[in-house]
């Protein structure tokens, strides 16, 4: 909850006077009353609206209001029990106009999952000619794998790479990158290997990433308007590998050579066989 301050654009509580047109400008705060002071230090301890009400009076009328609002809403929606009232929740930004939230695990045992809450006057400074209402949040995705994990949820997900692809050396990099755009575009699945590797470790490196096949960018293979490719699903010894020379195939039309291959996208393998 806010009380808005006299001349402030979003109703952030103790919000300077503050132009859009001057965003890094630094005004000076505004002199709070005693009285008011001690008032909006106790509110921080409040858990129910009845005691800010009790506390405040008329005060704040229109933020309790709205409050109120919102928790009848939540009550007809059926989910007010999962709703709690904590005006110690109050955010250092200033474009805040309304209420603001955290989210938790029901237990409490962690950091808040999200936060945020209303913002009307914000698109504006972006340049909308016309105030739009809006409301947001933002996920702390440390908590949510903390969470995930502590109960048994996060999925244990393996790398499914369709080709790797290896330049020859640094000249050779920037083909390699079109190579893979190309591949990708065609809905391989590609990861590519920028550092300079001899054979050997770029094998061991496709077996890292569970690449199924390697595309190997070379000097002479490419003045010819060519690539290499190597199946790396067959079981051979690390000497067979690096004397196999594998497929050459046209890079003006490799997608459609690998399917005629048959080396499809895995991702189609498995929307085939479902």
């Amino acid at each position: 909850w806010q009380w808005p301050a006299a001349g402030a654009p979003s109703g952030r509580c103790l919000q300077p006077p503050w132009s859009p047109t001057h965003p890094h400008t630094h005004p000076v705060l505004p002199q709070v009353p005693d009285e008011a002071a001690r008032k909006i230090v106790a509110s921080l301890s409040l858990t129910s609206l009845d005691e800010l009400k009790a506390l405040v009076g008329d005060g704040a009328s229109e933020a309790i209001a709205e409050l109120s609002e919102l928790f009848a809403l939540a009550d007809a929606y059926g989910f007010a029990d999962w709703l709690l009232f904590d005006a110690s929740v109050v955010w250092g930004l200033a474009y805040y106009t309304g209420i603001v939230f955290e989210g938790f695990v029901r237990k409490g045992e962690l950091r808040a999952i999200c936060g945020g809450g209303r913002y009307d006057g914000l698109l504006s400074l972006y340049g909308s000619p016309t105030v739009v209402p809006a409301c947001g949040f933002g996920f702390g995705d440390c908590v949510l794998m903390e969470l995930l994990a502590e109960k048994g949820l996060l999925p244990k997900l393996e790398p499914e790479v369709d080709l790797v692809v290896c330049p020859y050396n640094a000249e050779m990099r920037l083909h390699a990158l079109r190579v893979t755009t190309v591949l990708r575009q065609a809905g391989y699945a590609v990861d590519v290997l920028l550092a300079n590797k001899r054979a050997d470790k770029a094998f061991s490196y496709a077996d890292r990433v569970r690449g199924r096949r390697m595309v190997f960018v070379a000097p002479d293979e490419w003045s010819n308007g060519c690539v290499r490719m190597k199946d790396l699903r067959v079981e051979r010894s690390a000497e067979e590998k690096l004397s196999d020379r594998g497929v050459e195939l046209q890079v003006r039309s490799l997608v459609g050579d690998l399917r005629g291959m048959g080396v499809v996208p895995q991702r189609e393998e498995a929307a085939g066989s479902a």
